[in-house]
């Protein structure tokens, strides 16, 4: 019989219905009640709140807006409910995050001046949308005229322009020209018209203002502001007639020492031994005005699963589970770096819930996604995370599709859309790869919405939210809380049989997959595999306790797999690869790239940074997957496994590069 039609075989022997693989799982009484109690109504009345404030790091409307979620907790019966305060003095290092000063402003205006220097047309203003302002401008004020610069990363792009006394037009982010621009050519400030984060619908929408960025430690200090792209055509077509447009724009603002805002709420468990291990809930809650789906989306559905639970508990319908679940609203990445940094004892943290980007309606394109996180970090908790994803999918489509189920998860306000939620991995972008990096490595899964065309621009607002996304994000995130919370010896079994449901079905793909991969790659990529199945197994022990019998039986299975797969049974042999092999410096904690600032572009220079070819997730991941066993050669087969066939090679010497820039700078020895 041939390998494929084995497989097929073996998959259709443990193929089960979603709702029955659910229910095996978490009892459906525990479903039915949270499904009862979510409320996306609730959720959207605290969204409405949320992006009225301009939320940025340290300030004085982030904390307004921690302030709303400390009192609704408060409300909601957490009488422990507190906001934990850090420094943001812009000097701190909490690991590999610089601690970034506040960022205030008073008033901000861009006015256009007739001939008579009579203002005639208003640009910008900080009290009508905020998001006009690029973040971190500094007070400053100008009249001058308006200079095309084009992206004016080039010389080119100032090439016979007289750039001294002007404002200059471009399309790149204020921080990316500033240096060039003001610092060496004396222009008086910026008018940036830099366009949405690319997807299908990329400067299709020209009324969008997009999130504009000052660097927080840039060299040179100025101001910028953020207008449409339809804006700025129009302004480029007078230009381009011959026409003087003459600028007059103010910034009132400061950098300033502040205090960075962390509400922290937790439900105790039960068990007296097992208290103290927590599940830890995040989203981050910073960012612009109106910031709707990025990210009061997920802010308040992590209160509605805090509320749901809270409340289900309180009143008896559901039990107090046996560890602690921990609610966060942090400041994105970097908030969730300095609360980790600053615990005696991470060790505590079982696993990590984030949500970021959850609620995006129609009009957004929005796609819900479900990651369970890096293969650097095997885990049972991805598999449980994308089974609920399953469950969902299964009865909201049925339900939108005119069948009668028993959980459609609608909300009376929002929309009766199927969910159709996708699967993945590892997807960065948000604080969960903060709890992921190798020198915490807890385990978690995270749901956003991607694409979505909208994102960081003035028309992320509260309209484009749906209620019945959020009450099913809550749903997703209070039910694996609460099984995760609860987890015993009575649920290795049935997750034992999820996982070698999976497997099979992760072989499967990967005989699809490996005719991408060159002949010596095939081996290597398949004992990586192996090892990140059983890698899922032995995670289960850090909830409950593994019998040998189990782990070997588990073994045995993975064995059979890894021979129709054409791997090794022995799997990976880290002690018989070639090459160096390193350890992580326990002394430096976090990743490589923070929120605006870079602790590899910091100590090793931005140049030589930019210039290694390892970049971006993969980068990431090679940094998780040191831990003083591994060789080089390890790593990079690591690598291959995970991104192949989408990033196919990767070559060891891109690999050796990476490490020994790392250990240039002391992250790796």
């Amino acid at each position: 019989m041939k390998k494929s039609v084995l497989l097929t075989c073996f998959l259709s022997i443990f193929a089960l219905p979603t709702y029955a693989d659910l229910i095996r799982l978490i009892p459906e009484s525990t479903i039915g009640l949270i499904a009862e109690e979510t409320s996306g109504i609730s959720a959207k009345r605290n969204l409405d709140t949320i992006t009225l404030y301009h939320r940025t790091r340290a300030s004085s409307q982030f904390r307004q807006a921690a302030d709303h979620v400390l009192n609704r907790l408060q409300e909601y019966g957490f009488n422990n409910a507190e906001i934990i305060e850090y420094p943001a003095d812009g000097k701190t290092m909490f690991g590999t995050q610089k601690s970034r000063p506040s960022w205030d402003v008073e008033f901000a205006e861009l006015w256009e001046l007739d001939a008579n220097e009579k203002r005639v047309r208003r640009h910008g203003s900080w009290e009508a949308m905020p998001l006009s302002v690029a973040q971190d401008s500094v007070s400053g004020k100008a009249v001058g005229l308006l200079v095309d610069i084009g992206a004016g990363t080039a010389e080119s792009d100032y090439a016979g322009k007289i750039i001294k006394g002007s404002l200059v037009l471009t399309s790149s982010q204020p921080g990316a020209v500033i240096d060039r621009a003001v610092g060496e050519m004396g222009a008086l400030g910026i008018v940036s018209y830099a366009p949405n984060q690319k997807t299908a619908w990329w400067k299709e929408d020209d009324r969008l203002v997009r999130w504009g960025h000052m660097n927080t430690f840039a060299k040179t200090k100025g101001f910028g502001f953020m207008i449409s792209l339809g804006a700025a055509r129009q302004l480029q077509q007078r230009l381009a007639g011959g026409e003087n447009i003459m600028f007059d724009a103010e910034v009132r603002a400061t950098q300033q020492v502040g205090t960075y805002s962390l509400v922290s709420a937790v439900i105790p468990g039960s068990d007296p031994s097992l208290k103290f291990e927590e599940i830890v809930y995040s989203c981050h809650l910073d960012h612009p005005r109106p910031g709707a789906n990025d990210n009061a989306s997920g802010c308040v559905s992590i209160l509605e699963a805090a509320r749901t639970l809270k409340q289900l508990i309180r009143t008896g319908v559901l039990p107090t589970p046996r560890r602690s679940l921990r609610f966060i609203w942090p400041a994105e990445i970097e908030g969730s770096l300095i609360y980790l940094t600053e615990m005696r004892n991470t060790s505590t943290i079982k696993a990590n819930i984030h949500l970021d980007m959850v609620g995006g309606g129609q009009q957004t394109k929005s796609v819900f996604r479900i990651s369970g996180g890096p293969m650097s970090l095997p885990t049972f908790i991805a598999d449980v995370g994308h089974e609920i994803g399953h469950f969902v999918n299964d009865q909201t489509l049925r339900y939108a599709s005119g069948e009668d189920v028993k959980y459609p998860l609608v909300s009376k306000e929002g929309s009766k859309n199927p969910q159709l939620a996708l699967m993945e991995g590892i997807s960065l972008g948000s604080d969960h790869q903060v709890f992921n990096e190798s020198s915490w490595g807890i385990p978690g899964i995270y749901l956003h919405d991607w694409p979505d065309r909208y994102i960081h621009t003035n028309f992320d607002s509260a309209a484009m939210i749906d209620p019945t996304k959020l009450k099913r994000a809550a749903f997703i995130a209070a039910l694996q809380g609460w099984y995760l919370a609860d987890f015993g010896v009575d649920d290795v079994e049935p997750v034992l049989q999820l996982l070698r449901a999976n497997a099979l079905q992760r072989s499967r793909d990967l005989l699809i997959n490996s005719p991408v991969l060159e002949l010596a790659d095939r081996e290597p990529v398949a004992a990586v595999h192996s090892d990140v199945e059983l890698g899922k197994v032995k995670s289960i022990s850090q909830f409950a306790r593994l019998d040998e019998s189990q782990i070997l039986e588990a073994g045995n299975f993975i064995e059979a797999l890894a021979k129709l797969t054409d791997a090794p049974v022995t799997g990976s042999s880290p002690g018989k690869s070639s090459g160096r092999i390193y350890r992580r410096n326990p002394d430096i904690k976090g990743p490589m790239h923070a929120f605006d600032y870079s602790y590899i572009e910091d100590k090793l220079g931005v140049d030589a940074a930019t210039a290694l070819a390892l970049q971006g997730t993969v980068a990431y991941e090679a940094l998780n997957l040191i831990n003083g066993k591994r060789s080089v050669s390890d790593i990079r087969n690591w690598l291959v496994a995970e991104f192949a066939p989408a990033i196919y090679p990767i070559p060891i010497g891109d690999v050796e590069a990476y490490l020994s820039a790392l250990e240039s700078i002391g992250v790796i020895k």
